[in-house]
């Protein structure tokens, strides 16, 4: 009976993928998704067929995707690019917001701790033995040079970020 089962599992697998294919919507999307297994158990045979069976799940759908959005360029060429044009600019959009946010407040708060510790690393320098204390105030000095590099940096990127914001 295990036996039985071991090789129908397989079956039902496939023909479970194949019928989550045939339930897909125009844009190639799956209604449903395979089933990872939940662990592994030590076991060589059920643990690769657990997984040989969510592998050839998720390839088939992967493929099935793949051919839907083929078949809808071949289909109308110009309407699939310009609805991949507008998707990407959407994408393109949150990206941008997502990176504004995240970078400016990143660099305000690593701007303003570098320059409060700055002469807390000059002093630390100081206190180094011998080559040490020359590489470190070399390597304090091209910190230093970087945050002036940073501020001029910065002006060059709010007048990208306008430009780009006015175009989207």
């Amino acid at each position: 009976m295990k036996k039985a089962l071991l090789y129908l599992l397989p079956l039902i697998l496939l023909i479970g993928c194949a019928s989550n294919s045939k339930s897909s919507d125009s844009a190639g999307k799956s209604a449903s998704s395979c089933a990872a297994p939940s662990k592994t158990y030590n076991n060589a045979e059920l643990d690769n067929f657990l997984q040989t069976s969510y592998t050839v799940c998720t390839d088939l759908q992967e493929a099935q995707e793949l051919l839907a959005e083929a078949n809808d360029f071949v289909a109308d060429p110009s309407t699939y690019i310009a609805k991949k044009g507008a998707q990407a600019k959407v994408e393109l959009k949150r990206q941008v917001m997502a990176m504004i946010a995240s970078v400016a407040e990143d660099v305000i708060k690593k701007a303003g701790f570098t320059l409060k510790s700055s002469g807390d690393a000059t002093n630390a320098a100081k206190d180094l033995p011998g080559m040490d204390k020359l590489k470190a105030a070399k390597d304090v000095k091209a910190a230093i040079k970087n945050l002036k590099k940073a501020a001029e940096t910065a002006p060059q990127i709010v007048n990208e970020l306008k430009t780009l914001l006015s175009q989207l």
